[in-house]
């Protein structure tokens, strides 16, 4: 591989000229280049213009614009074409735009009239208001007047019926002009809300600043040439998605890879050669440095006992610090000065104390959890064929990274103690040339969308488990056969049968994996359990041996016949017994238990599907 020149761009923020100002005399030819080349990392992306340079020979200033306002000024550097040297790279933004003051004043003006409007119209809606309040009072007055009067027999009924009259008029005049009152304030809003989003565009515009990248170069031909500046901009980044494809008898599934983009950095990449990577942007040459660990003791007699912590905060506590170390990782691979490598450094050096700590103190059955927390995505690139155009947009967009093709075994699984219904999964390896990366899926099978899903990380020749959707034609039950209670000695025995039922309405045998389990005591001493006797023998999968069966899980891989439905049904028997002491009861494990039996699902479960 032949040696690259990169030199790293000092910021250098020029605090620009004046708005409607031109770039002083003897500034540097400008150019934009073509931006050719991206990868796109998961959070940022490294961007790439090629430059040409067609000056004569010697000592060239070469200003590179247009640069977007996602750019971060700490990133830029250049390398040389052929008959050229890189000196230095420099950032600088510059303020451009018109002088807005004339048009600010005569929108002031303008939203200064339309505020007196609107002062003027909620004065005259509270002279309304009291005007309501008036004939309020006025309809109140006349009802116990008449009363009074027509009691005395002095009843003036034509000044009661001027009154009402006058009453009822002046209410449909105030109602009229409330309604033309509230829609004269609703205009006058609008059209301060107008003036105020214009006086927001003219200050943008006035203020709005040209980042530029000013090259430092010396050529030594005549000859036209060029140099590849890059820089990394923000608001960028990418996440795996798939969609699985197979048909009914499974075998071969068509896997196509793609990627979720979102490109919000201010500038288009048109028909550019794009690399996804789950990598981080790396500019620093400086290995970290590892700092001693050092420990000491504390506490003594006298002081209590701190408490064990749950898995569930070790996993926190765990997390926490990882997160700490990764984002001081990245500060350093992009930090180019010595003073902030040196405190990301550090930073790094913190959080990797805090997680061996995390080691000595915590017990050994919650340190699982670091290793599964550990485990760090692998790092890949894709260079995508041909080349993409991806604008600078709000939502996301999508592009085909690349379309593989696994072979798979089709099965059923049957779980009747949860659902009575029975779902398909396929058990795949991964034969591509690179891993497949975390993310969802959508499954089809012959043509027809069946479900979503997830995939975890899966290496390059590793087996994994994908969910393909709930089959209708093909149902399972679970049945309590018979209960039996005894005392035996100073404890009490019970027996149960189960039975399993499985119904196929295919026209062809299918094969199911069920599933259902027996008790566990969270103490052998104080429950006995004894598998009995089985109509079917128990799955010899050395998976499901080495971790369900000890935590009693049974499973049976079973063919059910085309058309077994009612008495024809697929049965599968067993029993099983328990015995403990007579003057106990059984119960559910404590609360406090629960967090840890969750993350002990979530194990046994992750094992299943990536093996």
């Amino acid at each position: 591989m032949r040696a690259r020149l990169v030199i790293f761009g000092a910021v250098l923020v020029v605090c620009g000229t004046a708005p409607g100002a031109e770039p002083p005399a003897g500034q540097p030819k400008g150019t934009t280049g073509k931006v050719e080349a991206v990868i796109l990392y998961r959070g940022q992306a490294l961007v790439t213009r090629l430059v040409p340079v067609e000056e004569p020979a010697g000592r060239i200033e070469l200003l590179v614009t247009g640069l977007p306002d996602q750019v971060d000024p700490d990133s830029l550097f250049a390398e040389p074409g052929d008959g050229i040297a890189v000196r230095a790279v420099r950032y600088r933004a510059r303020a451009v735009g018109e002088d807005p003051r004339e048009a600010v004043r005569k929108l002031d003006a303008e939203m200064e009239a339309a505020n007196d409007r609107l002062a003027r119209n909620q004065r005259l809606q509270q002279v309304l208001q009291q005007r309501l309040a008036y004939l309020d009072k006025l309809e109140n007055f006349v009802p116990p007047t008449a009363t009074l009067e027509l009691a005395r027999g002095v009843l003036n009924a034509e000044a009661v019926r001027t009154i009402s009259l006058f009453n009822f008029d002046q209410r449909k005049a105030a109602a009229e002009e409330q309604l033309k009152l509230q829609a004269e304030e609703r205009d006058i809003r609008k059209e301060l809300d107008l003036i105020a989003k214009r006086r927001n565009e003219i200050a943008e515009k006035s203020s709005r600043e040209e980042r530029e990248a000013l090259l430092f170069l010396d050529k030594t031909g005549a000859g036209r040439t060029w140099v590849r500046l890059s820089y990394l901009v923000n608001s960028a980044g990418w996440s795996p998605a798939y969609n699985f494809r197979a048909g009914r008898d499974g075998g071969e599934f068509r896997v196509e890879y793609n990627a979720l983009v979102y490109q919000r950095s201010g500038e288009g990449w048109n028909g550019v050669d794009m690399t996804l990577s789950t990598a981080s942007p790396a500019l620093s040459c400086q290995a970290p440095g590892l700092a001693p660990f050092r420990v000491a003791l504390g506490g003594g007699r006298g002081v209590p006992v701190q408490p064990a912590q749950t898995t569930e905060q070790v996993e926190t506590q765990v997390r926490s610090s990882l997160t700490r170390r990764n984002l001081a990782e990245q500060g350093q691979q992009k930090a180019g000065g010595r003073a902030p490598q040196f405190e990301y450094n550090w930073a790094m050096n913190v959080a990797a104390n805090d997680i061996q700590f995390i080691e000595l103190a915590s017990r050994k059955e919650a340190l699982h959890v670091l290793r599964q927390a550990a485990a760090e995505e692998p790092s890949v690139s894709y260079r995508l064929p041909g080349t993409v155009s991806l604008a600078s947009r709000h939502d996301h967009q999508l592009i085909r990274v690349s379309e593989i093709r696994l072979q798979g075994r089709m099965y059923y699984v049957a779980a009747p103690v949860l659902t009575g219904y029975v779902y398909r999964e396929a058990e795949l390896t991964n034969t591509a040339e690179d891993a497949l990366l975390a993310g969802p899926i959508s499954a089809y099978l012959d043509g027809r969308f069946v479900g979503k899903g997830e995939i975890p990380t899966v290496a390059r020749g590793q087996t994994f488990v994908i969910g393909m959707g709930a089959d209708g034609r093909i149902r399972a039950r679970r049945e309590l056969a018979d209960k039996t209670e005894g005392v035996q000695g100073g404890n009490r025995e019970l027996g149960f049968k189960y039975r399993i039922v499985l119904e196929n309405f295919h026209d062809s045998p299918v094969m199911v994996r069920v599933q259902d389990r027996i008790p566990i005591s969270e103490r052998e001493t104080d429950i006995r359990v004894t598998l009995g006797e089985m109509s079917e023998k128990l799955s010899e999968d050395k998976v499901y041996l080495r971790v369900e069966r000890p935590k009693g899980i049974l499973r049976w891989d079973v063919e059910v016949p085309a058309g077994a439905a009612g008495e024809k049904a697929r049965m599968i028997e067993y029993n099983y017994k328990l015995e403990y002491d007579r003057n106990l009861s059984v119960i559910s494990p404590a609360a406090s238990r629960q967090e840890d039996l969750q993350e002990e699902f979530k194990a046994i479960q992750d094992l299943r599907i990536k093996k």
